[in-house]
């Protein structure tokens, strides 16, 4: 018997006490001095369990040569690897002191299996663990087989969904009591074997039976699905399970002050349902509390602004010349609540350039609202814009925020700036790095104001008669996981070009200041039609807003694990390059 087949054969025999008591292999070193030892447990499924649907195995394992891979291996064929490097804090508090080290971090693991795979009846369930440190006498990673226990399925049960709640957290894991004020997100995932029960609505958005409840009250239904790669490590045979975040926007000013439960229900296609996760949580709102909240959408962090006619530039004094000058716009959207509704409410959005306070939409004169030409022709009625307001129509935050119906349907801000006026006369940009802040101003005095952002952007020139492309990502957002084979989704125009290649030639992808690959004029999936861009920014030149969309697959796995810089880069008709748009993402493929 080889030597791990003896310690294995220990393990399950402690293992039969307790399924959930941690048990503990030593050996003896090759070579003089301590013996090693790996304490570890398999918590679910329990030895002699019946499982169906999607079937969860959860553990931990310590050893002190450190553990770099573990696999599911059931039936004696190893498959699936887990999730590990889950926080135990109960093991640290145990294991205090691990062989004289500080207690690991990170030993949980969780995995997954689904019981449709294998047939009705018993089966073998274990880990392979694959051991850091040490390397077995044929030069391979030294490994041991853990936890091996009989599983019963039975695939005539349906399973009701599973799932977790991320915020607001578990007060007994955390040790403290959880407070929640304002527009709390309650977040997390579900899955499904057969399917979480959803509908389309008519605005093409997806309503899921994830619901949010207070109290016993049920207060909304959850965005779903949202990118979950860390459900897709634990759960990697479950389709969807990249997936299967939830997001539901609570306004917890709606409720009194004290304590609450908040739940998690959800269903699946089949009619089943599960509470996922209850907590007892505190609502706590006053006047200190309450900000307003939104964001910037345009222009992105690293954007570019730029002048026209630079060489001699004209009508300098004048401000909205859109035939003589260029303008660029700032967008987005904020929001106010208050537990005391008199107090409740945006009372105007500002702008500033380098810290000065250029337009506000409650202001009067050149500062205030006004109907301006954003592009040039003039005779074109789409480029004219109502500039410097808030209350535009955003029908999108419907979705989002649907505690907040009348609120959140006139959310929208615009201002729109001439560049050319503000880089030669008034002198508030200049070339190169500028910053752009929004702040809004509202009814309540104890917090009049909240500044939504201070953006970097470029500012320069069409120099040699070259207007830089603009546009933006919309996936990846900031820092947000992605694993495996991922589809980078954006827009881009450029009207420096002939007529029929929609004014990009190739569009290089970056990652870390390396080239990854291109897309170039003719790849179906470069100037893809864009009818939402040209509906959001009408004043785009055609025919490029028409055609302005793109998607490229971006292998994260060729890059480790972590914070990476994701930056684009445009080659226009006329061999002009400029970088429009960079992100932070993190890949996260188990390497």
């Amino acid at each position: 018997m080889k030597a791990w087949g003896k310690y294995a054969a220990l393990a399950v025999f402690l293992l039969g006490f307790s399924a959930v008591e941690a048990s503990t292999v030593r050996r003896r070193a090759a070579t003089a001095g301590p013996p090693t030892e790996t304490i570890f447990a398999i918590e679910t499924p329990a030895p002699g369990a019946t499982v169906f649907g999607i079937v969860e195995v959860k553990g931990f394992v310590l050893d002190p040569r450190g553990v770099s891979n573990i696999r599911l291996v059931i039936d004696g064929v190893v498959g699936n690897a887990v999730d590990m490097n889950q926080p135990r804090e109960d093991l640290r508090r145990k294991y205090p002191g691990f062989f004289g080290d500080a207690g690991p971090a990170e030993p949980g693991f969780r995995g997954s299996f689904l019981a449709s795979a294998l047939s009705n009846g018993e089966h073998t369930l274990a880990i392979e663990v694959t051991f850091a440190g040490t390397t077995a006498p044929g030069g391979e990673p030294a490994k041991a087989i853990l936890g091996a226990r009989t599983i019963v399925v039975d695939n005539t049960r349906n399973q009701p969904p599973l799932g977790g709640l991320d915020n607001p957290g578990d007060p007994f894991t955390g040790g403290m009591q959880v407070y929640l004020s304002g527009i709390y997100p309650i977040t997390g995932w579900a899955l499904d074997d057969q399917g979480i029960r959803q509908t389309t609505g008519a605005d093409g958005k997806v309503r899921a039976d994830i619901e949010v409840l207070v109290d016993g009250r049920v207060v909304g239904q959850a965005m779903y699905p949202l990118p979950r790669p860390d459900i897709a490590n634990a759960y990697p045979d479950v389709p969807g399970s990249g997936s299967s975040g939830f997001q539901l926007n609570l306004d917890t000013t709606r409720f009194a002050n004290g304590m609450h439960r908040v739940a998690v229900r959800a269903w699946d296609t089949s009619g089943e349902s599960r509470v996922l996760a209850e907590r007892e949580v505190y609502f706590q709102n006053h006047e200190g509390t309450s900000r307003a909240f939104g964001a910037v959408d345009w222009p992105p962090a690293g954007g570019v602004f730029y002048a026209i006619g630079c060489g001699a530039p004209q009508y300098v004094t004048e401000e909205y010349k859109a035939y003589y000058h260029h303008m660029d716009w700032i967008s987005g959207w904020v929001l106010d609540v208050n537990e005391n509704n008199a107090f409740e409410g945006v009372v105007s959005v500002e702008l500033l350039l380098n810290g000065v306070s250029v337009k506000k939409t409650d202001a009067t004169g050149s500062r205030g609202p006004q109907s301006v030409f954003i592009n040039s022709p003039i005779t074109d009625p789409r480029n004219r814009v109502d500039a410097n307001i808030y209350g535009i129509e955003r029908p999108d935050l419907l979705y989002q925020f649907p505690n907040l119906p009348y609120d959140a349907q006139r959310a929208g801000f615009l201002f729109v700036i001439d560049t050319n006026y503000e880089l030669f006369y008034t002198n508030r940009l200049h070339p190169g790095l500028n910053y752009i802040s929004v702040i809004a101003h509202r009814k309540n005095s104890t917090t009049p104001f909240t500044l939504l952002a201070n953006r970097p952007v470029f500012v320069g020139c069409d120099h040699n008669a070259n207007i830089p492309t603009i546009g933006n990502l919309d996936k990846p957002g900031w820092l947000e996981p992605v694993k495996g084979l991922y589809t980078v989704k954006g827009w881009a125009v450029d009207t420096n070009a002939s007529t029929g290649n929609y004014g990009i030639t190739r569009l290089n992808f970056y990652v870390d200041g390396i080239l990854d690959g291109s897309l170039v004029i003719g790849d179906p999936t470069l100037a893809m039609d864009s009818p939402d861009v040209k509906a959001l920014y009408p004043w785009l030149p055609a025919p490029y807003v028409e055609h302005a969309r793109f998607e490229y697959v971006l292998d994260t796995s060729k890059y480790t694990d972590g914070i990476h810089t994701l930056v684009v880069e445009a080659v226009d008709g006329q061999s002009f390059k400029n970088q429009f748009i960079q992100r932070q993402v993190v890949f996260d493929n188990l390497n």
